[in-house]
């Protein structure tokens, strides 16, 4: 029993960085919505925004910028900067030692 115990433990550590990171992408964006009071008016809404994030080694937000975001809207443009005030107040969040990322939100999440 010890032996597949140990087994499970050593294929658990390998996960591959590119799944660290959307698990990351996705702690930091669910985090941020919590936040977010914007969404209850936001019924039937879909959005995708994508920022470039610079976190502080404590994880605070250092610098957002919003790289893009569709549909390509004045009121799509509104909820992204919404939503890059959310996640600078959010913080500091647990970066991993990550001090820059690609941050994508697609909502509903």
């Amino acid at each position: 029993m010890r032996r597949i115990l140990a087994g499970l433990v050593l294929t658990t550590n390998l996960v591959p960085a590119a799944v660290a990171e959307v698990d990351l992408n996705r702690y930091i964006a669910e985090r941020a919505a919590n936040c977010w009071a914007t969404p209850t008016a936001m019924r039937g809404f879909k959005l995708d925004v994508a920022l470039e994030v610079r976190f502080t080694r404590e994880g605070h937000v250092d610098l957002v910028q919003i790289a893009d975001y569709v549909p390509e809207s004045e009121t799509a443009r509104v909820l992204a900067i919404d939503f890059a005030e959310a996640l600078k107040r959010c913080g500091p969040y647990a970066t991993e030692g990550m001090r820059e990322m690609k941050l994508n939100l697609s909502w509903p999440m």
